[in-house]
């Protein structure tokens, strides 16, 4: 595998040509002896787990200024001399069967773009794209250089296969080499696949960041080619600097080509952004300010009022929401499992109460938040989906959802009642276990949905009837294991008060009076007010002091990256001692539950969020009783002191769980004191002995008619009888 190279390279500055008089291999060996002898004895030593040298583009500055501009201008020719080199360099120090591949790294930031900014002067250059992974196809074999043998005379040619969509036939069988000299036309070419070279490809679908678009504009997505021992390094959701070559090919209608071209880029290296929100930078001076705002006492009442000030009062929903934004500390156990640290609210309401401007809100304010609806959710929907790809030639691509590309952020989720079928089923593995797991058309993979979850509901008949028999979970269309997945869940209900409708309407009111008209922000002739102060502290239109948005999100990014805050021993105690004391409540019945597990480590991560928040590694008592005290706060609301999780599990009342229990077991009795042959219970019988329960008999029949619904009980000679299935 020795490629053709050039002597030298030819460029233009100034209408002068300048001829470098330099042999690139040569270079570059020089280089890789001088500065990388030791990184290329460890890519032997790990062949072929490891198969790339990575070499940073700072370092090749440092050695030669004009020859490092000279691979941003002519990155191919650089790319096949710097591969020879190593290979050479191999070859010399005894290992003459690796093949590695020479990977440029951190290049200069004129050279980073965003997917909306590439342009037709970045063709042919060498630049780095900052983005999200979206899409993967299946890795594939292409031929990378083919072997053709002549029909006629049996002669073999070798022809390199630039193009992965097309294979490259010889056009006549070389007379020079030894052939016949045939053309194609005369004679048949046979692809020799044994003896042709075959490296592995993948179609790659990069997406600018959330944090890159512009309010309103769609996301721009660029498909990349990765080969070589760059195929099958990322998964959707993975984000990337990829660093690569841009090429195009001409669009296509009716058969023809047109003179419009699409961009491709052709991947040479890549950089994962292993670091979490390292897309956020904190200069010293911000640091600083941010460790001030740490010390504040009231720094939790000052985040509290930063949070949607437009949105008047829910002063404990806005608490809560807080303590999202921090959230707790993911942990990793001996034994394999792993423990989230991310806390998932669901905001259930009357419409108009300002649930979809408080989605909408956090997840501007979060740093990689995702906005979603689960109405509007297709193809990958939240989850994930393999779906076939016309740009990959019909083949099953992996494609990430809401929750993927939200990885180690918040995904806010309107509508979240109306997501459809696919994604319902994958919603309990992707915010419990945060994995989403994909195995169809042959891929088989496992994404990650490190994220927290903000989740809008609607009631079904329009407005929540907190005094009905229904609980609240049989008022929305969302499954009870899916409910229960829940930290914390808000019942908002748009109940009349004179004194507080007239707080609310003077403070919409003023929120629309202090805006600024958003044709003229578009046309240039006012000021956009959202983008007035990037740092600092503010005034609320109540005149109270709030932080900035931008401030927000690098506090919350520095504190999240920094700050890993473990329970004090007094705090653990105080967490056992508000479980057991729950506990011991019950509930209304025997089978009732007031607090499980599930939510004792709700109350952890919230803790530790609070903790995170005052920049403290330390999660004292303090941090626990806010935790418990906006746990209460939700579970009295949502259903009074004598809170039932059962309930939440079963979608059903205590008092329907009994009124069901005595129904079957009326029938039990009534079925076993049957005389007849086949043994049932008559329908009269059960409406009698259940008036003595004070059971109506309208209560009766609607339960009978669930029971036989849900197959617990049947009608074996209609509706006569009754008989325990």
């Amino acid at each position: 595998m020795v490629d053709n190279l050039p002597n030298c390279s030819r460029r233009s500055t100034g209408g002068v040509e300048l001829l470098q008089e330099f042999d690139l291999p040569a270079r570059w060996t020089s280089m890789i002896q001088d500065l990388y002898a030791e990184a290329v004895h460890n890519l032997a030593q790990n062949w072929p787990d490891e198969q790339s040298l990575e070499v940073s583009y700072r370092i090749i500055e440092g050695f030669d200024d004009e020859f490092a501009h000279d691979i941003i201008e002519h990155p191919e020719l650089h790319f096949h001399a710097a591969n020879h080199a190593l290979r050479q360099f191999l070859r010399d120090a005894g290992h003459p069967n690796m093949f590695p591949f020479v990977r440029i790294v951190h290049l200069p930031s004129d050279q980073v773009r965003i997917v909306s900014q590439l342009r037709s002067d970045d063709i042919g250059q060498m630049l780095a794209i900052d983005a999200v992974t979206t899409k993967i196809s299946g890795v594939r074999p292409r031929i990378y250089s083919a072997s053709f043998e002549c029909a006629s005379c049996g002669h073999v040619m070798i022809v390199n296969q630039p193009n992965e969509q097309e294979l490259v036939e010889p056009i006549e069988c070389s007379q020079i080499d030894g052939g016949c000299g045939k053309p194609k036309r005369q004679t048949r070419f046979v692809l020799q696949q044994d003896e042709s070279i075959l490296i592995n490809s993948q179609f790659i679908e990069l997406q600018e960041l959330p944090e890159q678009m512009k309010g309103g504009i769609q996301p721009e997505r660029i498909i990349c080619i990765g080969e070589h021992d760059l195929a099958g390094k990322l998964n959707p959701g993975d984000r990337v600097k990829a660093n690569g070559v841009l090429f195009i090919r001409s669009q296509r209608k009716g058969g023809k080509d047109t003179p419009v071209f699409d961009i491709f880029l052709r991947i040479h290296s890549l950089e994962r952004q292993n670091v979490p929100l390292e897309e956020i930078k904190i200069s010293e001076d911000e640091e600083l300010e941010i460790k001030e705002l740490a010390s504040r006492n009231d720094i939790y009442d000052l985040f509290t009022k930063s949070i949607a000030p437009s949105i008047f009062g829910m002063d404990r929903v806005k608490e809560s929401l807080m303590l999202q934004l921090f959230g707790g500390v993911a942990r990793l156990n001996p034994d394999g499992t792993r423990n989230r640290g991310d806390i998932h609210i669901l905001l259930m309401g009357d419409p108009g109460v300002a649930k979809s401007q408080l989605l909408n809100y956090m997840s501007r304010i979060s740093p990689r938040g995702r906005f979603t609806s689960g109405q509007s959710a297709s193809a990958a929907g939240l989850t994930a989906a393999a779906v076939q790809d016309s740009a990959a030639e019909g083949r099953w691509t992996l494609e990430a959802g809401a929750l993927v590309l939200a990885d180690l952020g918040l995904a806010a989720i309107d509508e979240f009642d109306k997501m459809n079928e696919g994604d319902r089923s994958s919603m309990h593995e992707a915010m419990e276990q945060q994995t989403i797991s994909i195995s169809k058309a042959g891929i088989n993979a496992s994404l990650r949905t490190r994220c927290a979850v903000l989740a809008a509901a609607n009631p079904k008949n329009g407005r929540f009837e907190p005094v009905s028999e229904t609980p609240f979970t049989g008022q929305i269309n969302l499954a009870p294991p899916l409910i229960s997945r829940f930290d914390i869940i808000w019942l908002l209900t748009d109940d009349a008060d004179e004194s507080k409708d007239s707080k609310i309407a003077h403070h919409i009111i003023k929120n629309r009076l202090i805006g600024t008209s958003e044709l003229l922000v578009t046309e240039g002739s006012a000021p956009d007010p959202s983008k007035g102060s990037i740092s600092g502290l503010q005034k609320s239109q109540e005149g109270d002091e709030i932080l900035a948005r931008d401030l927000i999100r690098k506090y919350i990014a520095y504190a999240k990256r920094s700050i890993h805050p473990k329970l004090e021993e007094e705090a653990q105690n105080k967490i056992v001692e508000f479980y057991v004391e729950t506990r011991k409540k019950g509930g209304e019945s025997s089978d009732s539950v007031s607090i499980t597990a599930r939510s004792l480590e709700a109350v952890a991560r919230m803790a530790e969020a609070s903790a995170r928040i005052r920049l403290s590694s330390i999660a004292n008592v303090g941090d626990v009783e806010r935790a418990i005290r906006l746990t209460k706060t939700w579970r009295n609301e949502l259903m009074g002191e004598n809170f039932d999780m059962t309930t939440i599990e079963t979608g059903k009342k205590t008092s329907v769980r009994n009124q069901e229990r005595a129904i079957l077991e009326i029938i039990s009795t009534l079925q076993n004191q049957s005389t007849n042959k086949v043994k049932v219970a008559n329908v009269i019988d059960v409406y009698n002995e259940a008036e003595k329960y004070k059971i109506s008999r309208t209560k009766t029949e609607d339960i009978i008619e669930k029971l036989v619904s849900q197959g617990s009980i049947m009608r074996p000679s209609g509706y006569e009888t009754l008989q325990i299935v």
